[in-house]
């Protein structure tokens, strides 16, 4: 449970900083960052459902729900997390240039239209103006694709079922090895050798 509660919260840390950031404006790093982002976001998914499974407390997932980006209805976090666990199409918006353009081709516009439309776009740089960042995806078990705000979807996590589990376990939040003088090298071995 420690390990699931950890990498949970080290993915949190980091998609947080991914989201605050404004991109630099090599669009290689940018690329990176837009990829490691995905895999943080889905390593979060992973652990945090394990996570809320182990304490038992996996009707907190359901029971907090958030407003999509997509004018579809709410959906609940652990909807969410399942969905992006088990997606087919995962991608990343925090370029405003990009989401306009992206937002246009879903009115439906092809060909000749399209290209009109996002003209003025296509001229800017890649990242000429950040945004929120936006989860676009969708699974096999979704309706269609859905579109959620990354940082209200952390918030919410964050607030609704994070801290309840905190609230319950204050277990999670101990150093085991405080009370012990011994070394962060000779506590593992100590772990070592009680399996």
């Amino acid at each position: 449970m420690r390990a699931s509660y950890e990498s949970c919260l080290n993915a949190i840390a980091r998609l947080s900083a991914y989201a605050t950031s404004k991109p630099i404006l090599i669009t290689e790093v940018n690329e990176r960052q837009d990829i490691l982002a995905a895999d943080d976001l889905i390593d979060f998914c992973i652990h945090a459902r394990r996570l809320i499974e182990n304490m038992g407390s996996k009707n907190l997932l359901y029971q907090a729900t958030m407003e999509t980006s997509d004018a579809k209805v709410p959906l609940s976090v652990g909807q969410i997390i399942g969905y992006l666990i088990h997606h087919d199409l995962l991608m990343i918006f925090r370029c405003g240039v990009r989401f306009k353009m992206f937002k246009k081709w879903l009115e439906g516009e092809t060909g000749d239209a399209f290209f009109t439309k996002v003209k003025s776009e296509m001229h800017q740089l890649p990242y000429s103006e950040p945004i929120t960042p936006h989860v676009l995806f969708q699974s096999d078990r979704s309706d269609g694709m859905r579109l959620i705000n990354l940082v209200t979807f952390l918030q919410i996590f964050s607030e609704k079922i994070l801290l309840e589990i905190l609230k319950s376990n204050h277990w999670l939040q101990d150093d085991l090895f405080k009370d012990l003088d011994m070394t962060e090298d000779d506590a593992r071995k100590l772990l070592t050798r009680i399996r």
